[in-house]
């Protein structure tokens, strides 16, 4: 009996061992939240009451567009930096990338993927990319933005059990410093640019 039970333990470890390997793999990663900082260059005319947009691009398609907007401030004031919050499955719904969807009615346990978030199969480096769009012909001077994620993992919540479970911190990814005047208005600026993550 106690041998039938220790190895019944030992299959359920071993198998999320290997599930374990298998979705912790460095180049598939799954972000559940997406934090960006974004500052105005602080200098005349650089601050905007336009709409600015930032579009999440996995291989050159958007998967989101995500608001740099808090309806009660007044956003991209000159020399300013506000960061900006993007988690859950209400504002990161599960984009898949490689990993294919289940069937209607077909479950596993645990499923192949989380419930939210943006899938990077192949990793970040040359496959994540935001594309910034002003709404508007009322100048704004990027400074700076910082992009920060919180990935989901595929962990052990007991001896045979795995869940997906959301990072406590942030890690961070990448800054673009490039100073860069945006608006409609093609003879103050672009309309929109890409920050690519190399």
């Amino acid at each position: 009996m106690f041998y039938g039970m220790r190895q019944r333990m030992y299959c359920g470890v071993a198998f999320n061992a290997m599930l374990i390997a298998i979705y912790s793999q460095e180049a598939i990663m799954w972000i559940g939240s997406i934090g960006l900082v974004a500052a105005t260059k602080d200098v005349a005319n650089a601050g905007t009451d336009n709409l600015v947009q930032a579009s999440i691009l996995r291989n050159g398609t958007v998967i989101r567009v995500l608001n740099l907007d808090y309806a009660e401030l007044d956003d991209h004031e000159r020399g300013d930096d506000r960061s900006y919050v993007y988690s859950g499955p209400a504002k990161l719904p599960r984009r898949n990338d490689l990993t294919p969807v289940l069937p209607p009615g077909i479950g596993m346990i645990p499923m192949p993927y989380p419930g939210y978030g943006f899938e990077f199969s192949e990793g970040l480096s040359g496959h994540l990319q935001i594309q910034l769009r002003i709404n508007g012909d009322d100048m704004w001077i990027k400074d700076s933005v910082d992009l920060y994620v919180k990935f989901i993992r595929l962990r052990a919540t007991s001896f045979d059990t795995l869940a997906w479970l959301e990072d406590t911190e942030w890690t961070y990814i990448a800054s673009w410093n490039q100073d860069v005047p945006m608006s409609t208005d093609a003879d103050e600026g672009v309309t929109t640019w890409t920050l690519n993550l190399a």
